[in-house]
């Protein structure tokens, strides 16, 4: 739902054209309003030429302490007049933020340092045109922005389009902690804020202490009250804020847990064994393949972009279960695993890694040339091992991240039909990845990877699919493990025991002993999985809905029929869950064209 969308030109704000909002259904006719009509008034402040919006729920830095007063718009308007934009040296928390002044004939936008609000732009006849919807700035009148192929490209690969880029051409997105001062026409981007990974030694019992203040603060900064409950999956992070909230709030915390019925895919025995352990107030949800085919259509409908993420399933319908149990504000756990180090590829990246400190002798004069000689499907398994090793470690990171990819080992000519393929750089997205990697050159390689994951993985992926899936169902949402305090503290945890050995979340996992049921601290990391592929083999319905999908896409002129055809044969005959993820998005693409684009591209 779009909440602002900006239109503002290089003249003064008495202009009445200087600043317009377009409320999204006006803007076929482009019925124009003015901001304070689509805002909130508490987000709105102006005074003569200088107007000021912010959305989220920001905080100050004062004297190194945090404040709650950032959406105090007629602090933050002070704060501009006095500071210029170093006011967003002192603001954290989560927030998007438009400022038009007049008198300098500027505009400044900014979203918060992890990404969490979003903010779009785009630069038409010499204004600016910002919201935080492409698909609304796209269909801006003087725009009509087309898709672009090389999205669509990137997206297949990535299961979402990473900023700063969109789908539709000439329409970008702001990253994480970034800037944009628009004057005379033009557009400079800039970051401002950048972490600062310490690796001072600290006492694990300071740490320890810490983590349990700032926890409990980070909750009660998202205002908790009897319409407030929590996601629990039953991991680390929605496990600690079920706890969290039913502390801080003096109520057992209601909870809301999916299960999928398929062990291999289901945590909820850890909701339950940490809903117990609370005391929780919870409900539960089996999500069915049924409901897939009930949701799939209004899912990619719902996104003003193309996006994959198939955990976007029991999102939504565990967002629906709070909504109908008079819930209005959820609390998620997202965030953790990317400050804490909890993702299995930090430890099996730590491995690789392990090459590139091999003199060069040893790698171009004995282990390549070995390594060549093997076979790649030899049947003596550690040379086949060792071959994939090698091959894997001369891959650099962050790209190797991708080698496991079917859409990275298949050759774009076999995707794509030849004219819609003209141009696709298939380089761009890695591109991407690594500029993004190497925003962070100083620090080590976990806290490297974790800073990557702030972008690729949480403010592009996980946090778009949450906050979009809670919006579907009516309810709002808040991330307390993003509270800035938490991010600080993450900071200050040294590497050697954020991940100890291969051991993910040392740090953590000892830090919440005694806090956390143990059996939800000593588990195995699964993640919020949906059994798709398993399904898809299994279930008449959702093989139609699908597999019509596919078909229609591929008559589109985009995607050759013949390798869907490939795709599905693989997925019938091999590992349902691998082929699975490809058969989605390529699913999810079309059905997304057909609510967005329902004319063809």
């Amino acid at each position: 739902m779009t909440q602002i969308f900006g239109y503002a030109g290089r003249w003064a704000m008495h202009d009445p054209a200087a600043l317009r909002l377009h409320a999204p259904a006006g803007l076929e006719t482009a019925e124009i309003a003015p901001i304070g009509a689509l805002l909130a008034a508490r987000h709105v402040a102006r005074s003569g030429e200088l107007l000021i919006a912010v959305r989220g729920q920001p905080v100050w830095t004062r004297n190194g302490r945090y404040t709650r007063d950032g959406t105090d718009t007629e602090g933050l308007l002070a704060a501009y007049q006095a500071r210029g934009k170093a006011l967003l040296e002192d603001l954290r928390g989560r927030f998007s933020l438009a400022i038009v002044d007049g008198g300098r004939r500027e505009v400044l936008l900014a979203i918060d340092p992890m990404g969490i609000e979003r903010l779009c732009w785009a630069v038409v006849d010499d204004k600016l045109v910002f919201s935080d919807s492409a698909e609304a700035i796209a269909n801006f009148p003087p725009l009509r922005a087309p898709l672009r192929a090389q999205a669509v490209h990137d997206f297949l690969l990535m299961h979402m389009i990473p900023a700063p880029d969109t789908v539709y051409k000439g329409v970008h997105k702001l990253e994480p902690g970034e800037q944009i001062l628009f004057a005379n026409g033009r557009a400079n981007l800039s970051r401002f804020w950048k972490p600062r990974f310490s690796e001072r030694p600290e006492s694990f019992e300071t740490l320890k202490t810490d983590l349990r203040g700032v926890l409990d603060t980070a909750v009660a900064r998202c205002r908790p009250d009897v319409q407030t409950g929590a996601f629990l999956s039953g991991g680390l992070d929605s496990s600690t804020v079920a706890g969290v909230l039913g502390k801080v709030s003096g109520k057992a915390a209601r909870t809301f847990s999916i299960g999928f019925g398929v062990e291999s895919h289901d945590e909820i025995r850890y909701a339950r064994i940490s809903a117990r352990h609370f005391g929780c107030d919870s409900t539960e949800y089996n999500v069915t393949a049924d409901d897939i085919v009930a949701a799939f259509d209004r899912i990619a409908a719902a996104y003003d972009e193309p996006f994959g993420n198939s955990s976007a399933v029991p999102t939504l319908f565990c967002a629906q279960l709070a909504a109908k149990a008079g819930i209005g504000h959820l609390l998620a756990g997202d965030g953790g695993d990317e400050l804490f180090g909890g993702n299995e590829r930090y430890a099996k990246q730590q491995v690789f890694e392990l090459y590139g400190a091999l003199p060069s002798w040893a790698q171009r004069g004995v282990l390549e040339p070995l390594s060549r000689a093997i076979a790649p499907d030899s049947a003596i398994t550690p040379l086949r091992k060792l071959r994939s090793y090698v091959d894997q470690a001369r891959i650099p990171l962050p790209e190797r991240l991708e080698t496991w990819n079917l859409f990275y080992r298949t050759p774009h000519a076999e995707i794509f039909e030849p004219e819609f393929a003209e141009g696709i750089d298939t380089r761009r997205p890695i591109d991407t990845m690594a500029r993004v990697y190497g925003k962070a050159p100083d620090a080590t390689l976990l806290n490297r990877m974790l800073h990557y994951d702030w972008h690729i993985t949480l403010a592009d992926s996980d946090l778009r699919k949450v906050i979009t899936m809670c919006d579907l169902a009516g309810v709002q949402v808040s991330f307390p493990m993003l509270d800035p305090e938490i991010i600080d503290l993450s900071l200050r945890v040294p590497t050697r025991m954020k991940m100890e050995g291969r051991e993910l979340r040392s740090f953590y996992k000892r830090a919440m002993t005694g806090f956390l049921p143990q059996e939800v601290i000593g588990k195995q990391k699964h993640g919020f999985g949906l059994p798709f592929g398993a399904w898809l083999k299994e279930h008449a319905p959702l093989r139609e809905l699908i597999f019509g999908h596919l078909k229609r896409l591929g008559e589109r002129g985009i995607v050759r029929r013949s390798f869907l055809d490939r795709i599905v044969s693989e997925h019938a005959t091999g590992d349902s869950g691998y082929y699975g993820y490809a058969i989605w998005d390529f699913a999810m693409f079309e059905a997304w064209l057909l609510a967005h684009c329902p004319r063809g591209i």
